[in-house]
């Protein structure tokens, strides 16, 4: 797994069918880059709509949110609008198990296809936060993340 302090993997993942987007994306923002394991299903559909329901508090730590999974584009898309999160978090689709290998949460047995985890990248591409679930069906929420966005906050 990618450990805090170590600069973040770079990734270009699909956010629809033509268009892509890169760590470089973010460069000069703070990124908060969750994982999830599967689009429509519980607790995915929660971390989800979570995170839109609390853009604007992200948005005001200087922070674009994007949630990552090995869905494809059109199940992103219509799982989107499941969890009102349309327009407010940036869904992006890992298919081909990258960003999943290079962030270091994919799972090689089972089911699922990677871990629930979270990265915080500062606005260098310097990881500073990281947590992976213990377990598929935990999460725990968008406290942890904000509290450490104030903290790089107060880093500046």
């Amino acid at each position: 797994m990618v450990a805090v302090g170590q600069p973040a993997p770079d990734f270009t993942l699909y956010k629809d069918g033509a268009t892509t987007m890169s760590l470089a994306d973010f460069r000069g923002q703070n990124l908060v880059l969750f994982f999830f394991p599967k689009a429509f299903t519980g607790t995915c559909e929660r971390q989800v709509s979570t995170h839109a329901q609390a853009i604007d508090q992200f948005n005001a730590l200087d922070a674009q949110v994007v949630g990552v999974s090995t869905d494809q584009t059109p199940t992103l898309a219509k799982f989107a609008e499941t969890c009102e999160a349309a327009g407010k978090v940036t869904l992006l689709s890992d298919f081909r198990h990258q960003a999943v290998q290079a962030y270091g949460v994919a799972v090689e047995t089972g089911s699922l296809a990677n871990q629930r985890a979270v990265f915080i990248i500062d606005r260098d591409g310097v990881v500073r936060y990281t947590h992976i679930e213990p377990a598929p069906s935990n999460y725990q929420g968008v406290e942890p993340e904000l509290a450490a966005l104030k903290e790089i906050q107060g880093d500046k």
